[in-house]
């Protein structure tokens, strides 16, 4: 399983017709640590059959995985990410994933399969979000549950799952911070007579709409001042590219279940 570094890793991506799948292909077209040696969809995708080029080869983009690979990126949904787990387990194959929107029951899949395989899991690639990630724990633990919480993220309007993966990871960030839990204190949304906001909330928000990549904001307001902590995604490359970090990171690591934080905490060779 384990690839050096010196050689190229052929990668596979699922996922591969989807707007960040896509990116994904065309950086890995122009990154010399691999070579692109299947775009996999979804059987049935419209894209299937459909020719996808990189810098050393062309490839179809197929529904299934009948070639030599060194590790898979997945971009598809979270009913495909379970497909493809199995098919890694079968390789003892390395796998980063991208997809999100696991109910539990996948999530468990997916940590059973770490102990087989190394899996880096993440639910945005971004190495901006990934800092906010970071210190926004930090933040709340500084102004404690006085202030009140609210996240609101925005999407484009062909974005399936809410909330956002990265919008839930930031409230879990918030609450491992100080004290809380989500199932305890996370309200989705408002409607109705709601009543007057409850110390210790953390109010989570989904906005879709038009071509927005990515949007994520945190707001802390408490006694006479607001803080607005705001990440913005221009462009899927952002994303594409922490995905490639991750997958040259993780080819040639013991099995179990890595973290972007992970990734960004070691030395990018490719920097």
């Amino acid at each position: 399983m384990s690839v050096p570094h010196s050689e190229i890793i052929r990668l596979a991506i699922a996922g591969a017709a989807g707007r960040t799948g896509r990116c994904v292909l065309g950086r890995a077209a122009v990154d010399e640590r691999f070579t692109v040696v299947a775009a996999l969809v979804a059987p049935g995708c419209a894209a299937f059959g459909e020719i996808g080029r990189d810098a050393r080869h062309e490839s179809a983009f197929t529904d299934s995985l009948d070639v030599e690979c060194d590790m898979l990126i997945d971009f598809t949904v979270a009913a495909g990410t379970v497909a493809w787990l199995d098919v890694c387990v079968a390789r003892a194959m390395p796998m980063v994933i991208g997809a999100t929107g696991h109910d539990a029951a996948q999530r468990l899949r997916i940590e059973r399969a770490s102990r087989t395989i190394p899996i880096v899991v993440a639910a945005n690639f971004s190495v901006g979000v990934q800092a906010v990630m970071k210190w926004v724990g930090q933040l709340a633990r500084d102004l404690g549950t006085a202030y009140d919480v609210e996240i609101v993220e925005t999407h484009h309007r062909r974005k399936r799952d809410a909330p956002s993966g990265t919008a839930l990871s930031i409230a879990v960030a918030v609450a491992d911070a100080t004290g809380r839990t989500l199932e305890h204190s996370a309200v989705y949304g408002r409607f109705g007579a709601t009543g007057e906001r409850p110390a210790g909330e953390i109010g989570i928000h989904s906005v879709r709409m038009g071509e927005i990549v990515s949007r994520h904001e945190i707001h802390f307001s408490g006694p006479g001042e607001t803080i607005t902590v705001r990440h913005e995604g221009h462009s899927r490359d952002t994303f594409a590219l922490g995905a490639l970090r991750a997958a040259a990171w993780v080819v040639g690591k013991s099995p179990g279940l890595y973290t972007m934080r992970d990734v960004l905490d070691s030395p990018d060779p490719s920097a």
